[in-house]
């Protein structure tokens, strides 16, 4: 993936990713073993190829999951695509939606909501939420607590072990390139939602030990848990980078 992601992916320009998390993403980056690089090496040609194809057209990843819309508007609280998309075997599932205007960043155009089942019978979990621009930009990751999706919340270590084997949506309907371009995500960012699962954990005060408590888990004021600006641009920079240093050393 020797190309210039910057100025070939990304459309507006936006501010750049702070530096702190640029040290962590780097630092996980060069852990990783040869085996686990090469697949997150993988996953961000692919997310690339995904985004430059629609770029080639003039489109976003928005346009591409709405574009059997007659009504161009989105409704607030409705569901696209309608019915959620769902895996038959992994049980992944997702959806995107918008809130009203006064729950959510004046920026946001609107968000997916990502989960996952250890097998397809059981209970959904949340994984993160991503937060989208009306350019389709991803914005943000964040998590929320069990009443938000009505999940079967789980202690982050148990979530985190799913990710990424169980977030797989092998579906051609209602749109492959959606779904495949959001398989990548989780693996683009892992551990951005390492850390913001931990800090939803800790927001509930939860050791995950036990079952946590309806009186947290329904508490309407706890609503958005963690929440972390993501530069997926600079991630497969960051990740060009480390391929590189590797492999032309």
């Amino acid at each position: 993936m020797v190309v210039n992601v910057e100025t070939t992916v990304r459309g507006e320009a936006i501010p750049p990713w702070p530096a702190e998390q640029v040290a962590i993403y780097q630092s996980w980056l060069c852990a990783l073993p040869e085996t686990d690089f090469e697949e997150l090496l993988d996953a961000a040609d692919e997310f690339y190829v995904i985004h430059r194809a629609l770029a080639q057209d003039g489109l976003t990843i928005l346009d591409e999951l709405l574009r059997d819309l007659t009504d161009v508007t989105l409704l607030r609280w409705q569901h696209y695509p309608e019915g959620d998309v769902e895996d038959p075997d992994t049980g992944a599932m997702y959806y995107y939606h918008a809130h009203d205007q006064s729950e959510r960043p004046v920026e946001e155009h609107g968000h997916f909501h990502l989960f996952v089942r250890p097998e397809s019978s059981a209970g959904f979990s949340h994984v993160v939420g991503v937060s989208l621009d009306a350019q389709g930009q991803v914005r943000t990751a964040f998590t929320t607590n069990r009443w938000v999706t009505d999940e079967e919340i789980r202690p982050a270590s148990e979530v985190l072990s799913l990710l990424p084997d169980r977030f797989v949506i092998d579906r051609v309907r209602p749109s492959w390139l959606v779904s495949r371009w959001l398989m990548m995500v989780p693996r683009l960012i892992r551990p951005q939602i390492v850390q913001l699962l931990q800090d939803r954990d800790a927001a509930l005060s939860w050791s995950g030990e036990a079952v946590l408590s309806a009186t947290v888990a329904e508490d309407r004021s706890l609503q958005v848990l963690s929440e972390e600006r993501i530069d997926l641009i600079a991630v497969l920079s960051l990740i060009q980078q480390e391929a590189q240093s590797r492999y032309q050393a």
